[in-house]
């Protein structure tokens, strides 16, 4: 792997690691793209996994914010 495919793995776990998915998830897209020009089997396979795990990270925050903001919300309804 080149050291452009690191810089994009590198970067998109540090965006991981601050919960910033949909940068994330841009990073991890241009992986995938550099991976399929390189057509390495291994290295697409990787891209590919680690795609659908960001989107599965971006959808679990969301919920947890729905879930947190539900009752908030519900409360207020009540209130009013």
């Amino acid at each position: 792997m080149d050291k452009k495919l690191y810089e994009l793995v590198h970067l998109a776990r540090k965006a991981l690691k601050s919960c910033h998915y949909s940068r994330a998830e841009k990073l991890i897209k241009q992986f995938h793209l550099e991976a399929l020009k390189s057509k390495d089997a291994e290295i697409i396979e990787l891209a590919t996994y680690a795609l659908i795990e960001c989107r599965r990270f971006h959808f679990l925050s969301v919920l947890h914010e729905l879930e947190r903001i539900d009752p908030i919300q519900s409360l207020r309804k009540e209130l009013s």
